[in-house]
């Protein structure tokens, strides 16, 4: 039995292996999925040697199982790592460097991926129509050339960070086109012509400015209302609300992943029916019009059941009713929310949360770890200009490694209770008060004792 089991799982990155039609990033994303598989494995049979399992076919039975479980996640891992920094044959080119030709490459006709890694570079290879993969992440082009859009067999096409201020209705002809990324661009809407890509699997549009201070530090773009018809789309933000499309996506019960901003009061109901209808999402951001606004979504009785991310960014009146049933979810996000009441009692119960961004999310002046978080390995807390006091409890975060506090300035000491975190890696201080800082700095401080045994700090 333990045989069967390895075997199934080898096939199955053999299929990813073998399959020349997977590309390098799906074949990332399916691998980290049965990676996933893997870990579960591991802990039921780490739950079976402690409740000891009877009789002696058993115990043989989980003891190789266990074995070919630990060899073939290494042998995932070494799969990853070779994926990320090989580069194999000639089917495949990278450039690397501001003064390569590309007259110089020979047997283009055969090339499959082309990535460039220097923003210099105007010009492609001409004669590849076998290209699989496209990335042209930063390049310096305002707009694409024809000849990608003869790409027929392509699947992968990554825009992100060009200076395309337009998508041209003629994207409508890589019908095989499965990933999209035109994040980062100045992009502002989709054209009619993305609903003919029926093959289209992930849509990447979203703006990230990175300065949290900012309540538009993500922004979406316009789609074309067709996009609803994407049968295979699984993923896809982040979206700008507009018209009823908040009641239209309920349709798209396949998505895994999506991102909605412009979001408004008056959107509670039909956007809590569409994510209701999304049984399978994983990663869900909201995100509302304007600081102003609230993001009211009580009206959501039964989330996502798998829901792993979510990002909440908007001013909540409450901590949502529905917190507490979300047992699968790792990571949480919550911005410019400004509540009132202790958030942390709501999410207690969030068993395998291992990361918290808090930014602008409490207008209270005091934070207390007091329960169990047992997973939780990153907080970050940002723009909270009444907190003054951040208490830890002994032993509520046994495996917290990092913790970030920026813009939180009525903050004069390092988190009470900082000393029992055993395994904190980096504390980093960003614009916090000369008191907090001085409080640290040089062995004679007063609470150098509380975080000597952090291998990094870092104070801006």
């Amino acid at each position: 039995m333990d045989q069967a089991v390895v075997e199934l799982l080898i096939d199955n990155i053999i299929s990813i292996l073998s399959n020349e039609a997977s590309l390098i990033w799906e074949a990332r994303d399916a691998i980290e999925d049965i990676k996933d598989e893997l870990i579960s494995v591991r802990s039921f049979l780490l739950d079976a040697n402690r409740n000891r399992v009877g009789r002696e076919g058993e115990k043989t039975w989980v003891a190789n199982v266990r074995d070919w479980a630990y060899d073939v996640e290494d042998i995932i891992d070494e799969y990853m790592y070779h994926m990320n920094h090989q580069q194999i044959g000639a089917r495949y080119i990278s450039i690397h460097k501001t003064d390569v030709e590309l007259k110089s490459f020979t047997g283009v006709s055969k090339i499959r991926s082309f990535l460039v890694f220097n923003k210099s570079l105007k010009t492609l290879p001409s004669g590849s129509k076998m290209l699989r993969v496209l990335d042209l992440e930063d390049a310096p082009i305002e707009e694409l050339p024809d000849e990608v859009f003869k790409l027929f067999n392509l699947r992968y096409l990554n825009l992100r960070g060009t200076l395309l201020k337009n998508l041209p209705n003629s994207i409508g002809r890589l019908l095989n086109l499965q990933t999209l990324d035109i994040g980062d661009t100045q992009i502002k809407a989709l054209p009619h012509g993305i609903g003919k890509l029926q093959n289209l699997r992930h849509l990447i549009m979203y703006l990230f400015t990175g300065n949290w201070n900012d309540f538009r530090h993500f922004t979406g773009m316009q789609i074309a209302t067709n996009i609803i018809s994407l049968k295979n789309l699984q993923s896809i933000g982040i979206v700008e609300a507009n018209g009823d499309f908040t009641r239209q996506v309920q349709r798209m019960v396949q998505l895994n992943s999506i991102g909605i901003s412009n979001v408004k009061e008056g959107d509670e109901k039909n956007l809590c029916v569409s994510i209701e209808s999304m049984r399978l999402l994983r990663v869900l951001a909201i995100i509302v019009t304007n600081e102003e606004e609230t993001l009211r979504m009580d009206a959501l009785s039964s989330p996502p059941p798998n829901l792993r991310r979510l990002f909440l960014i908007g001013k909540l009146e409450k901590v949502p009713q529905w917190f507490h049933s979300l047992q699968s979810l790792t990571h949480l996000y919550l911005c410019w929310s400004r509540l009132e009441e202790d958030l942390l009692t709501h999410i207690i119960a969030l068993p395998h949360l291992g990361h918290l961004v808090l930014s602008n999310a409490y207008v209270g002046k005091q934070l207390c770890f007091r329960t169990d978080f047992p997973k939780l390995t990153k907080l970050q807390i940002y723009n909270s200009p009444q907190l003054n006091e951040i208490i830890i409890e002994m032993g509520v975060m046994p495996n917290m490694k990092y913790l970030y506090i920026t813009r939180c300035m009525e903050l004069k000491t390092v988190p009470k209770g900082i000393e029992y975190l055993k395994n904190f890696q980096r504390l980093y201080l960003e614009f916090v008060s000369m008191k907090l800082q001085n409080s640290i700095e040089g062995e004679g401080s007063v609470d150098f004792p509380k975080v000597q045994h952090i291998p990094n700090i870092i104070i801006r």
